[in-house]
């Protein structure tokens, strides 16, 4: 896919324009001095542009984790059922995941990386100022929050998540060996911004969004760490685009890795070929389970029927696609000829696709108990904290995540899986890499379900919870309790989100990696919504009080749909290019 000749990034820029190198994906990149910065390839420092993109991706998830981590307590606090919230906080969630296959192709054939990051920041600064202006205690308006968070926050969040990484790998001459560990270095530290984002709001704006303090008093704390937050989303905005005369853009291409899949699929289908046809149907089922997920979570009086239609589409829709890619040899077998090179590269990236789907959705079943049910249930327990009576809120303990991941990914990745290997005389492959993590994920759930069963039968305290729905008062257990199963599940984060992103990169063609990286986003969006559809099913044993209902059958259910995935995971990963299910 030659890029189109002209066609360059500068037409959403002013004054002087981006560099523009040769093609994408290209190892031999010209080496060039980045702004006033030496060149990369000397020693190993960070350039300076390289800053501004980091800048930009911690405030982007410093701001995306402050509103994900309060949304379900500010919509209680709008009078939301704890269901209704957090069914839209998982909704949301897919919304960003989903769209990030659209912002990849945005950034390959319309806009290019720096102009799509650029818009979408600007998106996102204007979504966080809308939902900034609804929580105005005088405003205190849903509809109006809702369109900040759930359709302008997910396009900037989107544009931003999909490109963002790439971008700062294109300010690196890969074929200098200095310039290339300069790179790696790159990786490590945007992996450590993003930790650190998500480190300080979790660890304070959550529970300034719910008490206030610093001066704000309670009635505005909503409204102060969102409007912080538009402020940061506008200086991360205006840094990125100071250096737009110094970074390195690439010409767009002419064609996308989204639109060769897309054209061998429908080629193969009129030329008789079933699986395709299969396949493509399958695609649409997902996007209609996407929708009708949205439905649920919108208009939860829609009932059963809704509930069953979605998760119907998303089961048939995973089989549809998992089951003809296991051997897509069909794909191009009608040509007299056989397959074109261009369809072997599509071939290539639909055979890691039942990985990928079975991998994500196994993982995220287990994931998104964290991600939505406990902060809920530490809501519900002792959030207090000194002689003062002062309540975190249950997002906080979400920091004991960010710190597993910080603290011991080094520990395990190049101190303890070393010794593992050497004593078992193997490599740790993806299979068995998963598989742990998988492990320590279920043990995380199964603690928090106990943890459920204890705060229950304790006693209930007089004092009423921030962050709780109105009048829920607390359960005489300790909140702080609730870092085991987040720390767990960091744990179980290490080696198995990096394991399946690795096996999207490692497996898929050169020119389909980021289309597989898109994908794996993109299912994790699927994951989601299934779990706002099981939030809905289970809403009758989930109610704004836990002591009246039993969120521990939740955990249960999904750890249950979590090994039926990894059973399949376990099946497909036999078919995989260069692994086995042992493995």
């Amino acid at each position: 896919m030659a890029p189109e000749e002209g066609c360059t990034e500068e037409s959403l820029t002013t004054g002087e324009k981006p560099r523009v190198y040769g093609s994408i994906g290209s190892l031999e990149k010209e080496k060039q001095t980045l702004g006033a910065v030496a060149d990369p390839a000397v020693g190993v420092g960070i350039p300076v542009v390289c800053w501004f993109i980091l800048v930009v991706e911690l405030c982007e998830r410093l701001s995306f984790y402050t509103f994900t981590g309060s949304q379900a307590f500010f919509l209680e606090h709008l009078g939301f059922s704890l269901a209704s919230a957090g069914g839209l906080n998982a909704t949301m969630w897919t919304f960003c995941t989903v769209l990030a296959v659209v912002a990849s192709w945005a950034a390959d054939v319309a806009l290019g990386r720096y102009a799509t990051i650029l818009a979408a920041g600007g998106v996102y600064f204007a979504g966080t100022g809308v939902a900034s202006i609804a929580a105005w205690p005088g405003v205190n308006s849903a509809a109006l929050y809702l369109m900040g968070v759930m359709v302008l926050l997910p396009l900037g969040t989107a544009g931003i998540k999909a490109n963002i990484s790439n971008f700062g790998a294109d300010q690196y001459d890969t074929s200098d060996p200095a310039s290339a560990r300069a790179q790696e270095r790159f990786f490590s530290i945007f992996y450590l911004s993003i930790n650190v984002g998500a480190g300080v709001s979790f660890g304070f704006f959550t529970t300034f969004a719910s008490n206030g303090g610093l001066g704000v008093p309670k009635s505005h704390g909503y409204f102060a760490a969102y409007a912080l937050m538009t402020l940061c989303m506008g200086l991360a905005v205006c840094i990125f685009r100071a250096g737009r005369s110094s970074y390195k853009v690439h010409p767009l291409q002419d064609s996308s890795a989204l639109a060769s899949v897309a054209r061998s699929l429908l080629l193969a289908s009129r030329a008789g070929c079933w699986r395709a046809t299969v396949v493509y149907g399958g695609a649409w089922l997902l996007l209609a389970t996407v929708a009708l997920s949205t439905l649920q979570a919108c208009a939860p009086h829609l009932g059963n029927s809704m509930m069953a239609a979605a998760f119907c589409s998303a089961g048939l829709g995973t089989l549809a696609i998992v089951l003809p890619c296991l051997r897509p040899s069909w794909l191009g077998a009608w040509r007299e000829e056989g397959p074109e090179p261009w369809e072997l590269e599509v071939q290539g990236f639909l055979r890691v696709l039942p990985v990928l789907f079975t991998g994500n959705l196994a993982f995220g079943a287990l994931y998104n108990c964290m991600q939505f049910w406990y902060q809920l249930q530490a809501c519900q327990m002792d959030v207090r904290i000194g002689a003062g009576g002062f309540q975190l809120s249950g997002s906080f303990f979400n920091i004991a995540d960010c710190l597993a991941i910080v603290i011991f990914t080094p520990v395990l990745v190049d101190w303890l899986n070393p010794i593992i290997e050497q004593a078992m005389g193997l490599q740790l492959r993806h299979g068995l890499k998963f598989a742990f993590g998988m492990l320590v994920a279920i043990v995380s759930v199964i603690v928090a379900a106990r943890l459920e069963q204890m705060r229950r039968g304790a006693a209930v305290l007089p004092a009423v919870s921030n962050c709780a729905p109105a009048g829920i008062s607390m359960s005489d257990v300790r909140a702080s309790w609730m870092m085991v199963p987040f720390f767990l599940m960091g744990i179980g984060e290490i080696y198995c989100q990096p394991t399946l992103l690795h096996f999207a990169y490692s497996k898929s063609p050169a020119t389909m990696r980021t289309l597989a990286t898109a994908t794996s986003f993109f299912i994790s969006g699927i994951s989601s919504a299934i779990f706002a559809v099981v939030v809905a099913a289970l809403s009758p044993i989930i109610p704004n009080d836990l002591s009246t209902g039993h969120l521990e059958y939740g955990y249960f259910v999904n750890i249950s749909m979590a090994v039926v995935f990894y059973l399949f995971f376990v099946l497909v990963l036999s078919f995989a290019p260069g692994d086995a299910a042992q493995s």
